[in-house]
């Protein structure tokens, strides 16, 4: 029933200066009740929001699907916690179901005996005069309205629905017209009253339609006949205990004899008149407002209970694919790494070359520090020499050719060792370690529900692709590499070649030199000049040069050792530092982002999870066992989980269950009947 249809309480006009124009101020129930609606529309626009923007993902398709089915019915401002409750009678065919909503009302208003079997065909409704019935979507055909003046139909509505066990061939096609009425009428009810008796309470068709009408929805268990079958609760707890179902209270009454009493005058029994009580004065007026509370929070809570498992174990097969694709990165790595360790240990010498410029490079100017540029430049020095023996200008502009195509063929093989470190080959992989990473990604992929990314261009084959990203993955690699050996190699110099160093290498050069001048002066400037002795020939003027380049060689050598001592080790580490994420990046960015999405998107449920939780605490948990209702069960095992919680939404076409044949020669009477009493 809409806002529309329920009584208007008017309020004076302010103006008119009537005392009780203050009723147009909100009051404390009123502003809880706004809280309380505005708390529900944030849950409702969380939970469709992560159902519209959800990556695609199954579980989170189907998820979103049946989020999609529930939503009018989870929409905050379509809940009115003022319109009367809506009960409604469901059980199979014999069970005193109709007996029960007759004795209620305290006349027979439902057709109930063998006599009419099955019982009921037609939704009987029993409602105050002021109400209008047809909020629940039946043809006046397909329902019997009986407005009764009784103080228990002045805050609800009382629905006898079609026995589901039952066929009737002149009940539409096949006979299951009265399936479709009552899926019509129990998607309105607030309160399922299911009706059992000690021979008939494991019926599959009516255990069917309470199962998929329960989420949402608070039920009474009631077992009839009690004056003639034996007391059967207990099993009837196990059956529905079974079937998922929470069962705080079974009422065990005699709805035929409470009948028969009330028509003598004579008074009703107690269980009969306390389920009565319960109904009058406990649901309909004081306990309105905590059911239909709790049949919102009971909906939220049983579908995220059914839409999480299945995106839990998703989530499983996702941290399968995330570890296989670390294992996959760690393998391919590994043979990196012993790639690049063989390149490293093959290119000692382009280290040692590398420190010796970065070492002249930092000294700049000095004796020791111009021999080290001589040193470096050697080999161009001594292929110069070979200009020395030229005896002709011919000879000596072929000696000169030489000799710069030798330093220039230096330079280029200098060139392309650096440059080699790009190289596709030098990862140590091939394609087909690419393909076989690739193979066992998309089997992981595949497990997992996740669509493979699709190749760039609809032309490339898989072999084109992988040696694109194989080359990119290389030049990144190598690239990053010779930017720690240079920071490694500038750290070194910088640390064990610093100034004080420098000053002290380049003072034990100048020790000899300068003992060498001392000792020339002595001979020209006392032993010659004073004492007449000769000078110190040329002979010792070249063993004093070739004795300060060693000198200096042996320097040189010092400070090499230390410099390039534990340098390949370092360099080694740094191969080791290389992470998987920053080589294969490319290789499987697509499959890390969609997990991480899907993870993301996971988390947010568990975020509306918690604020549902928050949404329970602040309206007192919604529970309403202490009344003896009792609903689907969402804390342990749900009845109902992935497609089966779809298919118990959609719409399902009639089932034929022969459980009791209907009669052809009976009188169908009247199919609308109103009656004011």
């Amino acid at each position: 029933m809409s806002r529309s249809e329920l009584p208007v309480r008017r309020r004076s006009d302010p103006k008119k200066g009537n005392p009780l124009a203050d009723h147009s101020r909100p009051t404390a129930p009123d502003w809880e009740k706004e809280h309380l609606l505005a708390g529900f529309d944030r849950l409702y626009a969380r939970l469709v929001a992560w159902a519209r923007n959800a990556p695609a993902w199954p579980p989170f398709e189907e998820a979103s699907g049946l989020v999609r089915r529930l939503e009018p019915r989870l929409k905050a401002p379509e809940i009115d916690l003022d319109r009367a409750l809506v009960v409604g009678f469901l059980g199979g065919s014999g069970t005193g179901k109709s007996t029960l909503f007759n004795a209620l009302l305290g006349r027979p208003v439902s057709r109930a005996g063998k006599e009419y079997r099955p019982m009921t065909r037609r939704a009987v409704v029993a409602c105050h005069p002021s109400v209008d019935p047809r909020f629940l979507g039946l043809d006046d055909d397909d329902m019997e309205v009986h407005k009764i003046n009784v103080p228990m139909l002045q805050q609800m509505i009382l629905v006898d629905c079609p026995d589901p066990d039952t066929q009737d061939p002149e009940d539409g096609a096949g006979g299951v017209k009265h399936l479709d009425i009552l899926r019509t009428v129990l998607p309105h009810c607030d309160v399922l009253v299911h009706t059992v008796t000690s021979q008939k309470y494991k019926s599959h068709v009516v255990g069917r339609e309470l199962l998929k009408n329960a989420p949402g929805r608070q039920i009474l268990y009631v077992q009839t006949h009690s004056k003639l079958d034996e007391d059967n609760r207990r099993d009837l707890r196990t059956y529905l205990d079974g079937l998922g179902l929470d069962v705080p209270e079974v009422f065990r009454l005699d709805a035929a004899d409470a009948l028969r009493n009330q028509e003598l005058g004579e008074p009703v029994d107690a269980e009969f008149a306390r389920f009565r009580d319960l109904l009058e004065h406990e649901l309909a007026s004081r306990a309105r407002h905590r059911i239909r509370r709790a049949n919102l929070l009971g909906l939220y809570d049983w579908l995220l209970a059914t839409i999480r498992p299945p995106i839990d174990a998703g989530l499983d097969a996702v941290g399968r694919l995330e570890r296989s694709m670390d294992a996959d990165r760690a393998a391919l790595l590994a043979k990196v790494r012993a790639r690049m360790t063989e390149r490293i240990d093959a290119n000692r010498r382009l280290w040692r070359s590398r420190v010796l410029r970065a070492l002249t490079q930092a000294w700049g100017a000095g004796p020791l520090a111009g021999l080290l540029g001589l040193w470096s430049a050697g080999g161009s020095l001594v292929r110069s020499l070979i200009l020395l023996r030229a005896r002709t200008p011919t000879q000596a502009m072929l000696a000169g050719g030489l000799a710069l195509s030798q330093l220039a063929g230096e330079k280029w093989r200098e060139r392309q060792a650096a440059g080699a470190w790009a190289a596709e080959a030098d990862l140590g992989l091939t394609e087909a370690d690419v393909a076989r990473a690739r193979s066992v990604l998309r089997g992981h992929l595949a497990d997992a529900g996740i669509n493979s990314p699709a190749p760039a261009s609809t032309t490339a084959t898989p072999r084109d692709l992988s040696a694109e990203q194989l080359a990119d993955v290389a030049v990144a690699a190598y690239q990053k590499l010779d930017t720690e050996a240079g920071a490694i190699i500038e750290r070194r110099v910088a640390t064990r070649a610093s100034r004080p160093v420098h000053v002290l290498f380049e003072a034990a050069f100048c020790l000899l030199p300068a003992y060498l001048a001392f000792h020339m002066g002595r001979n020209f400037f006392y032993e010659h000049l004073w004492n007449r002795a000769p000078l110190l020939g040329l002979d010792f003027l070249l063993q004093a040069a070739l004795w300060c380049l060693i000198w200096g060689v042996l320097l040189g050598f010092l400070l090499l050792h230390l410099l390039n001592r534990g340098i390949v080790r370092e360099l080694k580490g740094a191969v080791i530092r290389l992470s998987p994420a920053d080589l294969f990046e490319s290789l499987y960015a697509d499959s890390a982002a969609a997990c991480l999405s899907i993870r993301g998107h996971a988390a947010t449920l568990d975020s509306i999870a918690r604020e549902l939780g928050q949404l329970k605490g602040a309206v007192g948990g919604g529970g309403v066992l202490d009344l003896g209702l009792g609903g689907l069960r969402t804390n342990g095992r749900p009845a109902t989980t992935g497609a089966e919680a779809q298919a118990s939404i959609d719409p399902i076409p009639p089932m034929i269950e022969p459980v009791v044949p209907a009669s052809t020669a009976r009188d169908r009477g009247p199919v609308k009947r109103e009656v004011a009493t």
